[in-house]
């Protein structure tokens, strides 16, 4: 019995200091390693983060002060608004006499401006009857 007391002191002596601590250290410092990398990682993915946030406010800041060059010349600050006011009344003329049989004879736009007109009508007239939908949708 003291023989077998000697040799399970030694294993466990052999086992507990020379064996495994150095195996418990070195998992201690693998995995500050990787706390260290990871860290590093996250800082590297936030500046990148950052550096596109502001690349990309600089960019609407130039457009916006774009239009607003733009938006204030007389000459080119209604041209949507005046765009879109004339598809609509052509629009509307092309509905009322289909409708209604005025004999307006409100003839068709030709080929490329038909589409153009198109367009525009669905573009904002689209928008502001889904946007209401939409907005309720993401909202919640």
């Amino acid at each position: 019995m003291p023989f077998l007391t000697l040799i399970g002191g030694f294993l466990v002596k052999l086992l507990g200091s020379g064996i495994v601590a150095p195996v418990l250290d070195y998992l201690g410092k693998r995995s500050d390693n990787g706390v260290l990398t990871n860290g590093q990682n996250v800082t590297g993915d936030v500046t990148v983060a950052q550096a596109q946030l502001t690349a990309y406010v600089e960019e609407r800041k130039a457009i916006a002060q774009e239009r607003a060059r733009w938006s204030d010349h007389p000459l080119t600050g209604g041209m949507i608004p005046c765009a879109f006011y004339l598809c609509m009344v052509h629009f509307g003329a092309i509905v009322l006499d289909s409708t209604f049989r005025f004999n307006w004879q409100v003839a068709k736009l030709p080929a490329p401006y038909d589409a153009m007109e198109n367009a525009i009508v669905l573009s904002v007239i689209g928008v502001a009857g889904i946007a209401p939908t939409v907005r309720r949708i993401f909202t919640r």
